[in-house]
């Protein structure tokens, strides 16, 4: 149920995704008002992701997930409804929030059902189903705006919501109540913390360029909406079936060395995309970047669940995510900003911190979990 949920998770989430800016677009709002949205939204997810995680461990996983899916939901209906910008960006903070209750427990909740050896051939599993999903969100969306205005493309995700709510109705919560007890001492945090740096560093180069792709293809080559979806939708297909394959590869060359050889290869090709001179060439480039940085996101989460207990899991990935999620909420103002005076420094600038970001996790952790042995995984 939890790798379904996955899929039509990311189905109905890349959807709202890939078309949210045309729509915008079509509104007649410029690159700079659509960053004052993103990042309000993005904002509100960092702020409610400073307790969602003891929220979660303490009124359980599954009602978390719940009470988050309902929050989007009902910030979806707004902006559908009420395109205006006082709406559009209420309705973004809703979302907002609802992601923070939603995703920490999702991954607790998962981390749950399996041993720590086997974590990362299931949360692969998760990726891979849900990043197919996405394939599918993207493809429909670049084909039904052929037929159907942005508006009722984006309100499309009204009815695929409801599904994730009545998939995770089935789902047993895996924390039992003596486990609701958590301690934020200085080790937790300390643990937490060598993740959220790395982590802080990716959100922030990533909220300067990529919520701005799709548009950036369309100004610089004038790509169609439907070319952009086929090749958004490629590279989800693509990067699919090669986080089934990720798990057999990290556990050769182990999960450290796996993240930072893929996400490094990835900063220098996000660097070449400003010099790419045709849409085809730009297109592989953009695709194999993508592949790389995000392929190894289930072998990062499984990696990162190994250092806590299953009371902490939640707190641990709710932090971790405020870390990349804050930087993410700046990166996309930033990159609203830059994008309306330049569409080359924000590739160049994304480069560089993720450049920084993978030096600083090789730096942190090049001998794997030596010094966490008192911690039980």
């Amino acid at each position: 149920m939890l790798v379904a949920y996955s899929f039509v998770s990311w189905l109905g989430g890349n959807l709202a995704w890939f078309i949210f800016p045309f729509y915008l677009k079509s509104l007649g709002y410029d690159y700079t008002s659509m960053g004052v949205i993103f990042s309000l939204s993005t904002l509100a997810q960092a702020s409610v992701l400073l307790f969602s995680g003891p929220l979660g461990a303490r009124v359980g996983y599954k009602r978390a997930v719940l009470l988050g899916i309902s929050l989007m939901f009902l910030g979806r209906f707004l902006q559908v409804a009420l395109p205006d910008i006082p709406f559009l960006a209420l309705g973004g903070v809703l979302i907002g929030v609802g992601l923070a209750l939603e995703g920490p427990s999702f991954m607790a909740l998962l981390s749950g059902e399996v041993s720590d050896g086997k974590r990362h051939y299931l949360f692969s599993l998760s990726s891979a189903a849900g990043t197919i999903g996405s394939a599918l969100g993207i493809l429909l969306a670049g084909f039904l705006q052929k037929y159907l205005p942005y508006r009722e493309v984006f309100a499309l995700v009204l009815v695929i919501i409801p599904v994730r709510f009545v998939l995770v109705l089935f789902v047993k919560s895996v924390l039992a109540d003596s486990e609701r007890v958590l301690r934020l001492d200085r080790d937790l945090l300390v643990r937490i913390g060598r993740f959220a740096l790395p982590s802080a560093l990716i959100g922030l180069g990533a909220g300067v360029t990529i919520p701005y792709v799709g548009l950036w293809f369309n100004q610089r080559f004038g790509t169609s909406l439907e070319s952009i979806g086929w090749l958004f939708a490629f590279q989800q297909f693509v990067m699919g079936i090669g986080t089934f394959l990720l798990p057999m590869i990290a556990d050769r060359l182990g999960s450290v060395k796996t993240i930072v050889t893929f996400n490094g290869s990835a900063s220098v090709l996000i660097a070449l995309m400003p010099l790419s001179t045709t849409f085809p060439l730009a297109a592989v480039i953009y695709i194999v970047r993508t592949i790389l940085m995000n392929i190894v996101n289930p072998i990062w989460n499984s990696f990162m669940m190994g250092f806590f207990r299953k009371e902490e899991r939640s707190t641990a990935m709710a932090l971790n995510n405020l870390s990349w999620t804050a930087t993410f909420g700046i990166g996309q103002y930033i990159g609203g900003r830059l994008f309306d005076v330049s569409l080359t420094w924000p590739f160049i600038i994304t480069a560089l911190l993720y450049a920084l970001s993978m030096a600083v996790f090789w730096g942190l952790f090049r001998e794997g979990t030596k010094g966490y042995k008192s911690t039980p995984v």
